[in-house]
């Protein structure tokens, strides 16, 4: 498991050091499949925009990402590049629809008709109730299959109208604009979409790869200062798995990330958000083993979240806790040096995210690991470093070091 592993990651690797090349060449390999929407020749269109972070493989068809600075008030210039579509349905919701109003401009200023649905904030609403509403707010507008779902927002928009995208009419064209930090580094790249049941988060969901995601990084100058901080846990964690000079780089530019400063800033969630984008390109349906490298910290974070009943951590904060957890069995494994644990450690604290967990209640939480879906034959299957940028993953971690790891989070 451990060289299959480290073959995945000498891949990946390799596949990054491409996507770096990206912005200077044609993607001259490019396959679209056939879609039945009309589409325009948006092979070379594609690459265009000298901000094209990644271009991502998918079965359902590539597609570009793009990472720029007021980038959302040329939506509807970079829809009318890669894609015939008279009519558009803007997806935001409460906290975020100034952002959607600025793309309901530049979309009607390239002669497409844009219409609006704003749904309450929070995960609460993620739900088949809210889903509901929107297929009869698009039933009643008559959409059709060559219209498109544009999703403006976090996380939770994202998820609920990539649901509504994949399943209105069979399906329609989908475009993912994040305005949080978390939702670009995670939630709008890989075509995971999914509403959730009161018996848990994500239940009813799909595979549904967008058409574009579009990222506009100044849309997070309005974001609270939490939930800006929650997210760099996310972008960081793509450097200690995949990439030691992304990691370098947030420790060299901290100040100038922490304050969104513009050409920083944005370079460095470029080449963040790519890293995503390699990892799904080369396994987008989570069957090849590579994809799961993207969850180091999230074993024992999803486990924090669902125990404090999703209140108390924000997902980057749980996650940062559970970065820290990793790294602890990393150690203990042989894996991960003293010193390593403590660079971890070091940067995550200086990017202002949690290190451990007060409230957590062992037990619950070891219980909850359990329900993980990276659990097979009872075992878990733990996301580690073996080094710095060197992901691997091992299903023989002794209970006692796990015990002892969470002992050691459980502190004030």
């Amino acid at each position: 498991m451990r060289q299959r592993s480290e073959d995945l990651r000498a891949a990946i690797q390799a596949s990054n050091r491409q996507a770096s090349r990206w912005q200077d060449q044609t993607y001259r390999h490019l396959t679209c499949t056939t879609k039945f929407e009309q589409r325009k020749d948006w092979h070379a269109d594609m690459t265009e925009y000298s901000d094209l972070a990644a271009i991502v493989k998918s079965t359902q068809g590539d597609y570009p990402i793009w990472v720029g600075w007021d980038t959302i008030d040329e939506i509807g210039e970079r829809l009318n590049s890669i894609l015939d579509v008279s009519t558009a349905y803007i997806i935001t919701d409460e906290g975020v629809h100034r952002q959607a109003r600025r793309a309901q401009f530049s979309l009607e200023a390239a002669g497409i008709a844009a219409h609006m649905f704003i749904m309450p904030a929070g995960e609460t609403h993620k739900t088949l109730e809210t889903v509901q509403l929107v297929y009869r707010w698009l039933a009643e507008r008559k959409a059709e299959r060559g219209h498109m779902i544009v999703a403006v927002g976090g996380g939770v928009v994202g998820d609920l109208a990539g649901f509504v995208a994949a399943t209105y009419l069979r399906g329609l064209p989908l475009a993912q604009v994040p305005t949080t930090l978390l939702a670009m580094m995670d939630a709008a790249v890989g075509g995971k979409v999914a509403v959730d049941l009161p018996q848990g988060k994500n239940l009813v969901g799909a595979f549904y790869q967008p058409k574009f995601v579009l990222v506009d990084v100044s849309t997070l100058q309005t974001l609270p200062k939490r939930e800006l901080t929650s997210g760099w846990a996310e972008a960081i964690k793509h450097g200690l798995i995949l990439d030691r000079d992304l990691l370098d780089a947030f420790e060299t530019h901290r100040h100038s990330l922490l304050a969104l400063e513009q050409d920083v800033a944005t370079d460095i969630i470029r080449r963040s958000v790519a890293i995503k984008a390699n990892v799904v390109s080369q396994d987008e349906r989570e069957t090849l083993g590579i994809r799961i490298l993207l969850n180091y910290g999230h074993t024992i974070g999803h486990a924090i979240e669902s125990t404090t009943g999703y209140s108390s951590f924000l997902h980057g904060e749980a996650v940062s806790v559970g970065m820290m957890g990793a790294a602890r069995i990393g150690n203990a494994m042989g894996l991960l040096a003293d010193e390593e644990v403590e660079r971890q450690r070091q940067l995550l604290e200086s990017y202002g995210l949690p290190l451990t967990c007060g409230e957590m209640d062992i037990a619950a939480v070891r219980n909850a690991m359990m329900s993980d879906k990276k659990v097979a034959g009872r075992a878990i299957r733990w996301v580690l470093l073996d080094g710095i940028g060197n992901a691997i993953t091992r299903n023989d971690v002794p209970a006692a070091v796990v015990q002892q790891t969470l002992e050691a989070l459980a502190v004030d």
